[in-house]
C-alpha cells in the first residue's frame, strides 16, 4: 500500500473517529550470551526476523542496548548505530513505494546480502508471471489443455481486479473477503457454477502463494479460506447402454472407429490424452494377463488396466488400420473436439439418453469394473488415482442394482443354510 493509499485511509478512520495505525519497524540490538556477539532482530507489523550476529564481541555489561554504545569502543558503537539507520531508511522506502516490508527482506537489504527489487508486481502483472512460469512445464509437467484453463482463470481474475480494485492494484490490497468478492463475480456476473467458481479462487490463492514467495506481498490472504466444492451427482452409462452403442453399425466408418475408440476407454478407464498416445510399449504381461501399464498424461500417476475381453478385440480389429501403423499407435483416435462432435451424432442416432462425450467413458468404467467384480480400490489402480476418494468423489456412481444383487446372494446364503 503506497504512502498516498496509507493517507486516505487515515483520513477515512478519522472522520469515523477510529484510531490510525501506521506500519512499525523496531531494530533491537542485544549481546548472545553463549556467544558473547551482538547481534539483532528487526519486527515490522508483528513479523520477527531471526538473529543475526554481527560478529563482534561484547561483554553484556559493557553494552547498552537503548544507546547502543559499547564501553570503550567508539568504532563499532558507529557501526551499529548506523546499521540501525540504514535498516529504518530501508523500512520507510519500502512502505512508501508499497513493497513487501518483511522484516528478513529489510534486513538483508540493509546488510546488503540483496537488493531491492526492482518492482513489485501488481495483482494483474502476478497472475501474468505465475502462468507463463507454468507455461515453462508444458509437456513435462503440465499438459497444453491445463495452460489454457490457466489463461481462462488469469483472463476472469484480471477482470475481476479492474473491475473491483482497479487494473493497477497491487497485491497489498487484497483481503480476507476478497475470497467472497470473488465468489460473486464468478457465479453472479459471469453465471458461472459454484464448482467453477471454486476452481478460479483455488487458481488465485496459488498465485498468491507464489506471490509470498517472491516477497511482493506479506501474507496469502486466501490462506485460511474454506474451498469446498458441491458435490455433483457422477453420470455413467449401464450395460445395457453399452451393448446398444455397441450394436449400432454406421456406414461412415469415421463414426465406426469413433464409436470403438469410446468403447474402449469405457472397457479401461483410459482418458482421452492417455487412449491418444497408447502405443504397444504400454502393453505388458503380468501373470499370463495382457494389460495396459501407463503414466497417465494429466498426473504422471501410474494406470495398471487389465484387458478384459472386449478391449482385446478392439485393439486387434485395428491392429493393421492405417492411421496406427503410419502413427505407431493402437487406436485411430481424432481430436478431443471432433470425437466429441461425432459422439453426439452417435448417442442420438443409438437412442442413448445421457449425451455422449470422451469422459463420459471413463466414468462408465468404473460401473463397468463393478459389474466385473472389482472393488473400489482394485478401480482406482486401475484409473491411476492415487486416492479411492478421487475414484469415489468424482467418478463412482453407486447403483440399486450392486445392492439388490449383493441382497439376494445374502438371501440365498439363509436359505440354504436353513434348508441344512
Amino acid at each position: 500500500m503506497t504512502f498516498k493509499q496509507q493517507y486516505a485511509k487515515a483520513e477515512r478512520r478519522l472522520k469515523r473517529a477510529t484510531s490510525v495505525k501506521f506500519a512499525v519497524c523496531t531494530v533491537n540490538f542485544f549481546v548472545r550470551k553463549e556467544s558473547g556477539t551482538i547481534g539483532f532482530r528487526v519486527r515490522c507489523n508483528g513479523k520477527t526476523s531471526s538473529f543475526k550476529s554481527l560478529g563482534i564481541r561484547a561483554d553484556p555489561s559493557e553494552f547498552d542496548p537503548k544507546t547502543l554504545h559499547i564501553v570503550n569502543d567508539s568504532y563499532n558503537t558507529a557501526r551499529i548505530v548506523d546499521l540501525k539507520a540504514t535498516i529504518l531508511k530501508v523500512f520507510k522506502e519500502r512502505e512508501l513505494t508499497g513493497r513487501s516490508i518483511d522484516p528478513t527482506t529489510i534486513r538483508d537489504i540493509a546488510l546488503g546480502l540483496r537488493g531491492h527489487d526492482d518492482h513489485t508486481p501488481t495483482i494483474i502483472e502476478a497472475l501474468i508471471r505465475w502462468t507463463e512460469q507454468k507455461s515453462k512445464l508444458l509437456g513435462n509437467g503440465i499438459t497444453l489443455s491445463t495452460l489454457k484453463q490457466y489463461r481462462r482463470y488469469t483472463r476472469i481474475i484480471s477482470d475481476f481486479t479492474t473491475l473491483y480494485y482497479g487494473k493497477d492494484a497491487t497485491l497489498e490490497v487484497l483481503k480476507p473477503a476478497v475470497h467472497y468478492e470473488l465468489l460473486g463475480y464468478v457465479k453472479g456476473e459471469r453465471k458461472s457454477s459454484h464448482n467453477y467458481a471454486i476452481k478460479v479462487i483455488q487458481f488465485l490463492k496459488s498465485v498468491l502463494d507464489y506471490a509470498v514467495a517472491y516477497e511482493w506481498c506479506d501474507r496469502n490472504v486466501l490462506q485460511a479460506a474454506r474451498l469446498n466444492k458441491q458435490r455433483k451427482e457422477v453420470k455413467t452409462l449401464t450395460i445395457e447402454d453399452l451393448e446398444t452403442i455397441q450394436k449400432t453399425q454406421f456406414v461412415e466408418s469415421t463414426l465406426n472407429e469413433v464409436r470403438d475408440v469410446f468403447l474402449f476407454c469405457c472397457y479401461t478407464g483410459l482418458a482421452y490424452a492417455d487412449v491418444a498416445s497408447l502405443t504397444k510399449d504400454y502393453l505388458v504381461t503380468v501373470d499370463d494377463v495382457q494389460c495396459i501399464l501407463k503414466d497417465r498424461s494429466k498426473s504422471g500417476q501410474q494406470s495398471f488396466v487389465p484387458l478384459f475381453p472386449e478391449s482385446k478385440a478392439i485393439l486387434d480389429k485395428y491392429r493393421y488400420h492405417p492411421i496406427c501403423r503410419l502413427k505407431g499407435v493402437l487406436l485411430p483416435v481424432l481430436s478431443n473436439q471432433k470425437m466429441n462432435k461425432w459422439l453426439k451424432v452417435i448417442g442420438n442416432v443409438a437412442g442413448i439418453r445421457e449425451t455422449l462425450h470422451t469422459h463420459l467413458a471413463r466414468k462408465t468404467f468404473t460401473m463397468f469394473a463393478e459389474e466385473r467384480g472389482f472393488k473400489l480400490d482394485q478401480t482406482a489402480i486401475m484409473m491411476g488415482h492415487s486416492r479411492t476418494y478421487m475414484t469415489e468423489q468424482h467418478y463412482y456412481k453407486g447403483r440399486r442394482e450392486t445392492v439388490i444383487r449383493e441382497f439376494k446372494r445374502i438371501q440365498k446364503q439363509d436359505e440354504n443354510k436353513l434348508a441344512s
